[in-house]
């Protein structure tokens, strides 16, 4: 997924009027310099008939010629500012064509950082801890970050408790070195967990794991359960607890 805030299509807007609207005092350097920042915008922005525009309108792309074979240092001429206003008027129109077919979503705020959420999820945890994680937790955790952020409450459940599932199975795994579970499952992981004396796991987590098992992660795997937001935000805040704790002893 592609972030690109709502400001920076006001930047295309600028930057455009600024170039429609250049005065003889301006550099080569500022010229060439507003004309990459427009390109960068364009290709974030997804903008891409608008990109074709600029790298291909024949008239503009003579003129930019011609201004790069300039010192930097030296004033644009009249002459090449009356082109260069000519050339991308006719490229205003085209981004204003394809923008109205540009669609901006509203995420509304959450219990948690929304630039976490979708972005950077292991600021979420304990510094270091999302690398301790495994190929598949670190996609589902993200997955539920997602999730959250977009208002999908039982995508988020499901989401998380895979992710909490499989760290679990890594924490069973170094407690268990011998005589292991053929299918580890969550209850029988935990439960075998309880009776091991030494090293001797956290109660707190295995209680903890009991409650997320019995309260959430069983019912969850029936289609006719659904969690509003509130309630996959209660959840994702156990879960996380959780995660943090499994995943520093690892």
């Amino acid at each position: 997924m592609k972030t690109f805030l709502s400001y920076d299509f006001i930047q295309i807007g600028l930057i455009t009027r600024f170039l429609m609207n250049l005065e003889k005092h301006n550099t080569v350097k500022v010229v060439l310099a507003q004309y990459g920042a427009l390109e960068a915008q364009l290709e974030a922005a997804n903008l891409n008939v608008s990109l074709s525009g600029l790298q291909n309108i024949n008239l503009l792309t003579e003129t930019m010629e011609k201004i790069r074979k300039l010192d930097e240092k030296a004033t644009m001429s009249d002459e090449l500012c009356s082109q260069l206003k000519q050339q991308l008027s006719i490229l205003e129109k085209i981004i204003f064509s394809e923008s109205r077919t540009k669609n901006l979503y509203i995420i509304p705020e959450r219990r948690y950082n929304s630039g976490y959420l979708l972005n950077q999820p292991e600021k979420l945890l304990k510094e270091n801890l999302f690398g301790k994680l495994s190929d598949i937790a670190k996609y589902d955790f993200a997955a539920a970050c997602r999730c959250l952020s977009f208002g999908e409450g039982t995508a988020c459940a499901f989401h998380i408790l895979r992710a909490t599932e499989d760290i679990l199975k890594e924490y069973y795994f170094k407690y268990k070195k011998t005589k292991r579970l053929a299918k580890p499952m969550w209850g029988p992981m935990t439960n075998e967990l309880r009776n091991k004396k030494k090293p001797k796991p956290d109660d707190t987590i295995l209680s903890a794991l009991d409650v997320v098992r019995i309260s959430y992660r069983n019912p969850t795997q029936h289609p006719q359960i659904t969690y509003d937001l509130d309630s996959a935000q209660d959840l994702f805040g156990v879960c996380i607890d959780l995660i943090n704790k499994m995943a520093q002893e690892l």
